[in-house]
């Protein structure tokens, strides 16, 4: 396959309007509950119809993102009033947190150690807001927002099942969160408060979580910034890192800083060639960076978002460098994605497949895997294309 500029952007776009997005409005919207279903198998049936407050956000994003940017389509904006509508109505407690999981008719089942179901409820009702004009979803999105900032500047706030002072960590996924979420609420609402904010998450990717000297995105360090010692110190998760890349190139394009976006390049680059399985192709899903054992027992497993990640990543890279090797690592995922990956019966793709890109599990959508990472990457892929 050759990089065919014209080709690869009609390809997705395609795969976007013709195949991923109608399925998730066919299968997953909850006429009667409002919502997201996204426990739902092959053909689109659901499994399971309890809700994750993540998909909520994603999907209440997703939509809207789409009739925001691309046209006034009124099925996108009902299936985002269906989201938002739900989420205003069940998704927070008593004192403005989140929960994780829901059933089906909004009961609460449980909530997360963190703080990650926040913000894909506050990009997902800050861009409904756009598309709708609806104040109070807008106001709950800054609001939540705001309460985020002052809780990560308050920790033990935030509750945890880890006792800090016997393991004072850092992770990657809360700079990355961070960073990722107020790039998508300042698109909607200015504010000269976030540069801040932005600063402090984005130096902690670029400059705690990088490291020069194992050349890797760590996953977690200690509060001071070294090293781990054990195989959680030495945790690469290659898509983790490529997605937090793109999101610290796209601060880098908006700010013109070529040393930012310099350092998000070293990034990408580190991370695919430890994520890439030279045997099978695909990306390891965990990388121990002195090839010990990992605790995570799935590392092997190819997963559907470290691959949607690196097609927009390298498209990104590419058209901010010009370098030829953007253009062909892009083809060498693309072309393993698109072999292994799309359910060329019953639409969509699969989520989880074993090391040698054989189906592990034939279900379209789970708590985590609903219409977010795939349709994200297609639809930024197909407009910088």
């Amino acid at each position: 396959m050759n990089f065919d500029r014209k080709k690869i952007k009609d390809l997705y776009r395609k795969e976007l309007f013709d195949n991923v997005i109608p399925f998730w409005l066919k299968y997953s919207l909850d006429e009667e509950f409002g919502g997201f279903i996204s426990q739902l198998d092959r053909e689109g049936t659901p499994y399971g119809k309890d809700k994750s407050v993540w998909v909520q956000g994603r999907a209440t994003w997703l939509f809207s993102k789409l009739y925001n940017h691309i046209e006034k389509n009124p099925d996108w904006l009902y299936a985002a009033r269906l989201g938002a509508d739900f989420i205003k109505k069940f998704a927070f407690d008593e004192s403005g947190r989140a929960f994780f999981r829901l059933t089906q008719d909004g009961k609460p089942i449980n909530k997360p150690w963190s703080i990650f179901s926040e913000t894909f409820l506050i990009i997902g009702l800050a861009h409904y807001a756009k598309a709708s004009g609806d104040e109070l979803s807008l106001e709950q999105a800054v609001k939540t927002y705001w309460n985020l900032v002052s809780l990560l500047d308050n920790p033990e706030k935030i509750g945890s099942n880890t006792v800090y002072e016997n393991y004072p960590v850092k992770g990657h996924a809360i700079p990355m969160i961070m960073v990722a979420t107020t790039q998508e609420l300042r698109e909607i609402v200015p504010d000269d408060r976030y540069q801040p904010v932005m600063k402090k998450y984005l130096g902690e990717i670029l400059w705690v979580h990088a490291r020069d000297d194992v050349q890797a995105l760590l996953e977690n360090v200690n509060s001071d910034g070294s090293m781990i010692p054990g195989p959680e110190g030495r945790c690469v998760n290659p898509g983790h890192a490529i997605e937090s890349a793109w999101f610290c190139l796209r601060e880098g394009q908006k700010l013109k800083d070529k040393n930012i976006i310099k350092r998000a390049l070293e990034i990408l680059d580190w991370s695919l060639r430890l994520g890439w399985d030279e045997e099978y192709g695909g990306l390891f899903y965990f990388v121990d960076l002195a090839n010990r054992p990992l605790d995570q027992l799935e590392w092997d497993m190819k997963l559907w978002w470290p691959h949607t990640e690196a097609l927009y990543a390298l498209l990104l890279a590419y058209e901010l460098t010009g370098d030829e090797k953007y253009a062909q690592w892009f083809i060498k995922i693309h072309e393993w994605s698109f072999a292994h990956f799309p359910d060329k019966v019953y639409g969509e793709w699969y989520g989880y497949l074993h090391r040698d890109g054989s189906i592990s599990h034939t279900l379209k959508g789970n708590l985590w895997k609903g219409p977010f990472h795939l349709p994200r990457a297609l639809l930024y892929s197909y407009l910088v294309l």
